[in-house]
């Protein structure tokens, strides 16, 4: 698609909650699903669990994403467009997705639809750190990271680092007189070895560019970018529905408090729902914030530079604009994302999949990864509204224990809290030998992940160690089914 085709369509986007005229051309999308529907035998119901618990799972599965569910092709699983959308739907999603596959260059260089990159920035396209495959590798070999992870700074007390500001940005532009402009510094990793009390790791070094710019006590946060998957989903479930599930004084006595992460946004409080911290409140936002803090991009959310007055280089280098990225780009970016499909589960044997997914409750697993939900109304998007959807997540921040506390408080979120991250999917991720799992991708398996829980999870783990192994992997199984 050309600059000015683009350009055209991105006029005729609008607001993402608009109808849109204009039927851009979408990318190929596989077939539709044939969801598995067959009831459960009934083997694992209303027994006793391991736990002492009643607890069994529903197992008349509906597909995954309800109306955007698509077909499991585990090669290109993720990124794929809803196949039923209708045309009138559509303004915005071919656009956006040009814009999300884009490179991103610095001001000045011609390109001025896409434009203003930097002048320091972690990654200059969204597919540096998001694939269709799966997530993007992390760790190289000797200490060395990939793109697809960033780092937070901060402290317990939600300050940050007064020269950094809130995220390292290891990326940088040449100016317009030929000159590398310094990056802000360089991060590397150690994997750390398993102790009797938690698994093998990871721990991360950083290396300032400016010797007189230390990081001192402030804390870094390893970020992995997550699969991208059902996103205007999450963005549909009503605030009610999150609000109901929260129980932020265990007033059952379950042990698991999950409470709403409340976002000051001006004069209102609404729920944040993305992000490992769930500090964004909507799809737009998020994407609004990553174009700001990963790729150095202004929009009219966030109009300042990412960097701090102490670096006056982002406030003389040239942009690409104010802002850089206009509504209506961001707008189509949102709209791509809002048409992202959900691949159906693969079952294999349904019998044995049902069995993982008593297990999964049995075990306490799905007091967060909340299994099923139910999307609200969706004017622009219709099709979409009122959908029987298994992301498993509640959205919620939950204590995960020492063990998983990254010193880096968040908004309203503490060190040690964190949003239930959704599931599904999580099991095509599994099958890439170099996937990592949990926020910093210090986990290198699923059953690595699930025995770094802490906190209010630190039941459901202990559950987990003593099932014996044939359950553990009829478990796992099923986690890599959903």
């Amino acid at each position: 698609m050309s600059i000015l085709t683009i350009a055209l369509s991105l006029i005729a986007c609008g607001n993402s909650d608009d109808n849109s005229p204009g039927v851009p051309s979408t990318p190929d999308t596989p077939s539709n699903p044939t969801p598995p529907t067959s009831p459960d035998t009934g083997e694992n119901h209303g027994g006793e669990s391991d736990n002492g618990s009643n607890d069994t799972a529903d197992t008349n599965w509906l597909p995954t994403g309800g109306a955007a569910t698509i077909a499991a092709d585990i090669t290109r699983p993720f990124l794929q467009i809803i196949p039923n959308l209708p045309s009138n739907t559509l303004g915005g999603v071919s656009p956006g997705r040009e814009l999300f596959i884009t490179h991103w260059t610095p001001a000045g260089e011609g390109r001025v639809l896409f434009d203003g990159v930097g002048p320091l920035f972690n990654a200059n396209a969204c597919t540096q750190c998001h694939s269709a495959e799966g997530r993007k590798p992390v760790y190289a070999a000797n200490g060395e990271l990939n793109d697809a992870i960033l780092f937070r700074l901060g402290n317990k007390q939600g300050l940050a680092h007064g020269y950094y500001g809130e995220q390292m940005q290891h990326q940088s532009i040449t100016d317009s007189t030929g000159v590398k402009i310094a990056t802000e510094g360089k991060m590397q990793y150690v994997n750390t070895a398993a102790t009797d009390n938690t698994p093998a790791g990871i721990r991360f070094n950083f290396t300032p560019t400016d010797a007189n710019q230390p990081l001192g006590d402030t804390a870094i946060s390893g970020r992995i970018s997550p699969q991208l998957v059902g996103m205007w989903l999450l963005n549909l479930i009503p605030a009610a529905n999150i609000i109901a599930a929260s129980d932020p004084d265990d007033s059952n006595n379950d042990g698991i408090s999950g409470r709403v992460h409340w976002v000051n946004e001006g004069r209102e409080q609404k729920i944040g729902r993305f992000g490992w911290k769930a500090i964004n409140t909507s799809l737009r936002i998020q994407n609004a914030n990553a174009m700001s803090q990963d790729m150095g991009l202004t929009t009219s959310v966030f109009m300042e530079p990412n960097c701090t007055v102490n670096q006056p280089i982002c406030w003389t280098a040239a942009n690409g604009g104010n802002p850089e990225v206009s509504d209506s780009s961001l707008d189509a970016v949102t709209d791509f994302m809002t048409a992202l499909a959900v691949p159906e589960r693969r079952t294999g044997d349904l019998q044995t999949f049902n069995k993982g997914a008593n297990l999964f409750a049995q075990t306490g697993c799905a007091s967060c990864h909340t299994p099923k939900q139910k999307t609200g109304d969706s004017i622009r998007f219709p099709l979409l509204s009122q959908q029987t959807i298994y992301p498993y997540t509640d959205l919620l921040l939950h204590d995960m224990g020492a063990g998983l506390d990254d010193g880096v408080k968040e908004k309203n979120a503490e060190s040690f809290e964190w949003r239930t991250p959704p599931l599904w999917g999580i099991g095509i991720v599994a099958r890439d030998a170099q996937a990592r799992f949990l926020h910093d991708g210090r986990a290198s398996t699923l059953t690595e992940a699930i025995l770094w829980h802490g906190g209010e999870a630190e039941a459901t783990k202990l559950r987990f160690k003593q099932l014996p192994s044939e359950k553990k992997e009829t478990l796992l199984t099923f986690l890599q089914g959903i």
